[in-house]
């Protein structure tokens, strides 16, 4: 099973020149969550997505929910930080998982690791595709789309882990997981240049 964190702050920065006068006043920041201190809904522990580091059961750090029929969930975000300064436009997208929030009844299952790894690994295919969309926003454009495309973002990649857990049965359809193992790693292949 699979939760996506949003953590939607959309910061129009109509005061920016007053404040920082070196700023421009194009600078927005979406779905930005700063990952060096705690929100109310997500503590500063995180685990940024690596080809080099797979989850374990012990980044599952969360209380298990006993009403929930399912045996995990992983709590996942795509941080995005964007703006101009200096007429210079920049962008940063993390994928990341968030242990305090992420949970398993079955700890001793890797078919179910396997299983919340890919949601994660989804995540990043996600991340990747965001960090190549991006690339099409400047300083005089970036208030009209950069909400909109994040949005969108969000969006698809909401729809498509609920696609995965449903087509996978939640894992339970091994045929099925082996599948969209396969077409992750061919996506994240794919998309190599914007890890």
């Amino acid at each position: 099973m699979f939760t996506f964190t949003l953590f939607l702050s959309v910061w129009a920065r109509i005061l920016l020149p007053l404040l920082y006068p070196e700023a421009s006043a194009a600078a927005i920041s979406v779905a930005r969550t700063d990952l060096n201190s705690p929100t109310e809904n997500s503590t500063s522990e995180t685990v940024i997505w690596s080809t080099d580091r797979r989850l374990s059961w012990d980044d599952f750090k969360g209380l298990p929910d006993d009403t929930n029929p399912h045996h995990a969930l992983t709590a996942a975000n795509l941080a995005v930080n964007a703006g101009c300064k200096n007429n210079q436009y920049t962008y940063k997208v993390k994928c990341v998982f968030l242990p305090q929030q992420s949970w398993s009844k079955k700890k001793s299952s890797d078919k179910l690791l396997a299983h919340e790894q890919l949601h994660f690994d989804l995540t990043e295919v996600h991340a990747r595709q965001l960090r190549h969309d991006l690339q099409t926003i400047s300083c005089s454009n970036l208030k009209a789309k950069l909400g909109l495309m994040v949005n969108e973002a969000f969006k698809r990649w909401k729809a498509e882990q609920d696609l995965f857990d449903q087509a996978s049965k939640h894992g339970l359809d091994k045929d099925e997981q082996q599948a969209w193992a396969a077409s992750i790693a061919a996506r994240l292949k794919k998309l190599e240049a914007y890890q």
